[in-house]
């Protein structure tokens, strides 16, 4: 890059006394020193995303009351970062990585900002925004095109001049690279943000919409700056509506929540083109418990999130046996279309992911699963009783500090909103039933092992010699065909203790599954 001195030795070479500050840096940092290139046999670090947080369970959007940080300013993992408000409360967002903060999207006082939209994104020194971060703010800052008032982007986000001259490490002049593309190809997830944003309701409104069959985008809103609201609702369920248009096809999924006719709740974690990648969550967590894990990748590919039944958006669902899972899922995934993805799953739901692979679904493309359940009968029944029971923050805690290896992988944010979405009674008394029937008296009263050693699709499987839910040795069992990563130092979490090191492993595995 331009004004960087390449060390002739890594050894003997030390930052200048004097760093020329330069004007394409933010004024916060124009004065740090610069650093070698990385070699090729390293792991270049990927800018992280900032997405809006889904703060309760069924939250769908928030208000972003005002950030705490400012852009180029240093980050910290803990910092706090913006005030996000609910429709409970007011709630502060921490950091989930280290570096500085980029250009922020979504300005202070925006409001209903659906979650999952890109907001800001986290970069390592010297490093610039990610395409996708640059395509919006460039759309952002561009005067000819006025941004939609409903994604909120502030219009004096700024843009990086070009340096005065190119880099050294350069091998072509900047003026031979292709224009960017537009918003909607650059950038499909915040275009279907867009979209998906014109019908502006509270989360009330939608679960009741949903209840009685009212089709939102019929409705006008009485609530401020015509949001629609509970009683809009009302008034429509006893009008004639016209039927919900249908859904759209799995390569180009829409952004947002629901359940279908006897199905689960679910939602578009991600837009994308190509094979879809579909997520299930372990006991006593939601679909909502894999945004950190996907804020730590780049993903091109649309991802789903499921609910099991008893869990999340899903806590009315009444199946409770094993069987009744895995047909739930298949069920859901029918009513959407979906025949050809990959199942990327956690400790129960990787149990499900694998006995719905071998019930022959079409076409389940490969399995990624994570200390999966179902391989022996072991099982820690303290836990899995004690997180049933769990309600408040304080009672929460403990147990979820039996999941990973280390507790201070634990932020505080993760503990209030996992405690948040237990808040619910019906929830609480669906997963103690759903424990009752899957692990009574502390044994996994299930297995998939000869499932998953008839399969001939691609499997993967990574865990970690610390798990103190599942003993580590059920893995070292495996087929010769699945391919095992066990790490040592790691629980039972591995998605979150090592999320980059599983990133990697998914991006291998995904390419190997074609």
């Amino acid at each position: 890059m331009a004004g960087r001195r390449r060390p002739p030795s890594p050894r003997c070479w030390k930052p200048p006394p004097a760093p020329v500050p330069r004007t394409s840096r933010p004024a916060s940092v124009a004065s740090w020193p610069s650093r070698a290139s990385p070699s090729p046999d390293q792991e270049p670090h990927m800018p992280k995303e900032i997405l809006m947080p889904a703060l309760a369970a069924g939250m769908e959007e928030g208000h972003l009351v005002r950030w705490l940080k400012t852009e180029g300013e240093a980050v910290k993992r803990g910092d706090l970062l913006a005030e996000i408000e609910t429709d409970k409360a007011v709630m502060e967002m921490e950091a989930e990585d280290e570096g500085r903060l980029g250009p922020i999207l979504i300005g202070d006082g925006s409001r209903g900002v659906a979650v999952g939209t890109l907001i800001a994104s986290i970069l390592a020194e010297g490093e610039t925004a990610p395409a996708r971060v640059a395509s919006v703010a460039s759309v952002a800052s561009a005067p000819a095109v006025a941004a939609p008032a409903a994604v909120a982007v502030p219009s004096s986000a700024p843009s990086t001049p070009a340096p005065s001259t190119p880099a050294p490490s350069a091998r072509a002049p900047v003026a031979s690279v292709a224009p960017a593309p537009s918003l909607a190809a650059r950038a499909p997830s915040i275009a279907a943000l867009v979209a998906a944003r014109k019908v502006v309701a509270s989360p009330l409104a939608r679960r009741l919409a949903d209840d009685f069959g009212v089709d939102l985008s019929t409705l006008t809103g009485s609530g401020p700056r015509g949001r629609i609201v509970r009683i809009d609702v009302e008034k429509a369920r006893h009008q004639p509506v016209a039927p919900v248009a249908p859904r759209l096809s799995p390569a180009a999924p829409r952004l947002g929540t629901g359940s279908g006719q006897g199905g689960l709740n679910h939602a578009w974690l991600r837009q994308g083109e190509g094979r879809p990648l579909v997520l299930v969550h372990g006991f006593g967590s939601e679909l909502n418990g894999w945004r950190p894990f996907l804020a730590g990748g780049a993903v091109s590919r649309p991802v789903l999130g499921i609910d099991l039944p008893g869990h999340g958006g899903s806590a009315g669902h009444g199946a409770a046996r094993f069987e009744a899972l895995v047909a739930a899922v298949g069920e859901t995934l029918q009513g959407l279309g979906l025949f050809d993805f990959d199942l990327v799953a956690h400790s129960l739901g990787a149990a499900v992911a694998v006995a719905l692979a071998a019930e022959g679904y079409p076409d389940v493309r490969s399995l990624f699963l994570l200390a999966p359940a179902g391989l022996g009968p072991d099982i820690n029944g303290a836990f899995v009783s004690g997180l049933a029971r769990a309600r408040t923050a304080e009672s929460l805690a403990p147990w979820l500090g039996e999941l990973v290896a280390d507790p201070a992988v634990l932020t505080p944010a993760f503990v209030r909103a996992s405690a948040a979405a237990r808040a619910d009674d019906a929830l609480v008394a669906a997963q103690q039933r759903l424990a009752g029937a899957l692990f009574p008296d502390g044994t996994q009263a299930f297995s998939v092992r000869t499932e998953l050693e008839q399969l001939r699709i691609p499997v993967t499987v990574v865990a970690g010699t610390e798990d103190k839910i599942i003993p580590p040795g059920h893995v070292r069992r495996l087929p010769g065909m699945v391919g095992l990563h066990l790490f040592a130092g790691v629980g039972h979490m591995p998605q979150m203790e090592i999320r980059d090191e599983v990133w990697r492993l998914l991006e291998r595995h995904l390419r190997a599954a074609g």
